[in-house]
């Protein structure tokens, strides 16, 4: 478990991170009266839908809803948690960031992480340089040109080369102000009895940068005949390889773009795809995955591409991670690769729509597993038909779906030459029919995690004029809160008919007649669920918009007289339907005269 950040360190980095430069590295924004605006970089649009508060530190996308503070924004574009967006922002923003003392961490601890993150990055520097601009170079820059990698793709990922001697970094380290302990720790020295010398000597390194662009260790690979073929960082403080991606840095923008991500084994597969102009490949760094990776990667994308080598090996390989990440309810997928080739094979060849066409044949990790199982099968025979049979009818109940399940049984069929009432047990499982879902299964991907009578968002129910009132007049109490305090205590929720701005009503009553308003706000705005985002919407639209205190009167006038004509409505047709109170009678007139009274003052406020 990760050390909590103190409430404090929270705050100052909220503080000092300006949102409108955070976001302006992320899309161009203009300014637009109090607010500025810009392309929404959350979705694909051609007209600016895109908001954001400087004053409030908010941003709002009227197009796709997507809405927060500078934190959710950092988080939600980089795919970071919470506590890795403060502690991002706080580097960038020159914030020191403290942490709870306890069992967790202290702050010795980062302190000390910080030192070996920093000796790791400079490494990786200074093996660039030696790559690129020494005589010793020379052997590997050769190998990475025959290798079809261009300069401008190494340098992107940061690619270079340790020197062939036994003590080239150690020196260069201590000169920094490291010491052999800290070398040690990162990975990048090896103690034998009294003597220390680096781990890596003559072998391009290709640095393992996590998610949030951090150098965590390295992996080399050797020029000659030496084993091992790569070499790794050994576990340690900052490097753990089950968490671990390569690439994942630089590809998680075009993840994000195509929702998907293409899963290949080693380093140079990924530079070469991303040479091709595939940008959204990244290795396992060796063969089948690990949960910690595929958790890290469920946090960008559901649909995972498995391209591993067309070996033994891969597909083992493939089919493990395949099972593994079924099991996280991801949709995973296999690229089939041609006998003998590697994904750097295809992408050198034939570039990127080589690579699309080999992506477009991609089959279910359900159908590769049973194609596996029919190929090692003696179908020929018939006794090899029945073992089969059964063999397939175990691999047909991991289906997500009785859809996904029915797809196959062609297949199978043909394969396995069954008669209509086999083919119909294969689709049928124990005590189900066909139609039927699986007992104690689970939903198919569309409806997982949702209710069946699914209530439709905010954005997706039709604003109706009274609800349309009930928003303007919210965003008036927000851009008025002085004038407002007055007029809230004369409303309660039945004024409002939208359940969404009954709750928001309740929230910004709260918040206006608050000692610190603006923090109570920040509170509300910061919480991620749709009355949050509501709340960061009115926020920005109270910038947007011209709200000024004749608004806010006018709309509480219209509030006032919606609510009057909702209570006659339903007086009048109780009395219509024959209950019959004198009381009634008398409130029902009541009624009708605040009813002349509110339209008469909403006249003079028309007028004036």
């Amino acid at each position: 478990m990760s050390p909590r950040i103190k409430d404090d360190s929270v705050e100052a980095v909220g503080v000092a991170a300006d949102i409108v430069d955070v976001v302006s590295g992320y899309t161009s924004l203009r300014k637009r009266g109090a607010t500025y605006s810009g392309l929404c970089p959350f979705h694909q649009e051609k007209t600016p839908s895109f908001s954001v508060s400087a004053d409030k530190g908010l941003y709002y996308c009227f197009g796709c809803g997507e809405g927060g503070n500078v934190f959710t924004f950092v988080q939600r574009l980089e795919n970071l948690s919470f506590a890795e967006a403060v502690e991002q922002l706080g580097e960038r923003f020159s914030v020191p960031v403290e942490y709870e003392e306890g069992k967790t961490g202290s702050d010795r601890d980062r302190s000390g992480e910080r030192r070996l993150l920093a000796l790791l990055d400079k490494t990786a520097e200074f093996y660039s340089r030696y790559l690129w601009e020494s005589k010793g170079g020379e052997t590997a820059r050769a190998y990475l040109e025959a290798r079809g990698l261009e300069r401008a793709v190494c340098e992107q990922f940061r690619v270079g080369l340790a020197p062939g001697g036994w003590r080239g970094l150690h020196g260069r380290a201590l000169k920094e102000g490291y010491t052999e302990a800290e070398m040690e720790a990162a990975g990048l020295l090896i103690r034998q009895s009294d003597k220390a010398y680096d781990r890596f000597r003559g072998r391009l390194m290709f640095p393992l940068v996590d998610h949030r662009g951090r150098v965590v260790g390295f992996g080399g690979r050797t020029l000659g005949d030496e084993n091992p073929k790569y070499l790794n960082s050994p576990e340690g403080p900052v490097y753990r390889k089950g968490h671990l991606l390569y690439g994942l840095f630089q590809a998680r923008r075009a993840i994000a773009d195509s929702d998907e991500v293409l899963i290949v084994e080693g380093y140079t597969d990924v530079l070469a795809l991303a040479q091709a102009g595939v940008g959204n490949a990244v290795a396992s760094m060796g063969t089948a995955l690990t949960d910690g990776q595929l958790g890290l990667l469920s946090r960008f994308t559901p649909n995972v591409h498995f391209m591993f080598d067309a070996d033994r090996a891969g597909i083992e390989a493939a089919q493990r991670s395949g099972e593994l990440a079924r099991s996280r309810s991801l949709r995973a997928m296999v690229v089939p690769l041609p006998p003998g080739e590697d994904p750097a094979d295809v992408a050198k060849k034939g570039g990127a729509e080589a690579v699309r066409r080999l992506t477009a044949g991609r089959i279910s990790i359900l159908r590769f597993e049973l194609l596996r199982a029919l190929e090692s099968s003696d179908t020929a025979s018939a006794a090899g038909r029945v073992q089969a049979f059964d063999v397939v009818r175990a691999i047909l109940a991991k289906a997500s779906s009785p859809k996904e399940r029915e797809e196959e049984v062609r297949l199978i069929a043909d394969r396995l030459r069954l008669s209509p009432e086999n083919v119909e047990i294969l689709v049928r499982e124990p005590g189900v029919t066909a139609a039927a879902p699986r007992r104690g299964g689970s939903l198919p991907q569309s409806t997982r995690g949702s209710d069946v009578r699914a209530v439709p968002s905010y954005r997706e129910r039709v604003r109706s004029p009274e609800a349309t009132v009930e928003r303007e007049f919210l965003i008036a109490v927000l851009s008025n809160p002085e004038e407002a305090r007055g007029l809230l205590g004369k409303l309660d929720s039945e004024h409002f008919v939208d359940p969404l701005h009954r709750e928001a009503f309740l929230g910004l009553r709260e918040v206006i007649l608050s000692a610190s308003p603006a923090q109570v706000l920040r509170d509300l705005a910061r919480d991620d669920s749709e009355l949050g985002r509501f709340f960061v919407r009115l926020a920005v639209e109270s910038d947007v918009g011209e709200y000024g205190r004749a608004m806010l009167h006018e709309r509480h006038l219209r509030l006032e007289e919606q609510h009057l004509a909702r209570a006659v409505q339903q007086l009048s047709a109780r009395l219509e339907s024959g209950e019959r109170d004198v009381e009634m009678e008398r409130r029902l007139v009541r009624l009708g005269q605040l009813q002349h009274e509110v339209r008469a003052m909403l006249a003079n406020v028309e007028e004036g």
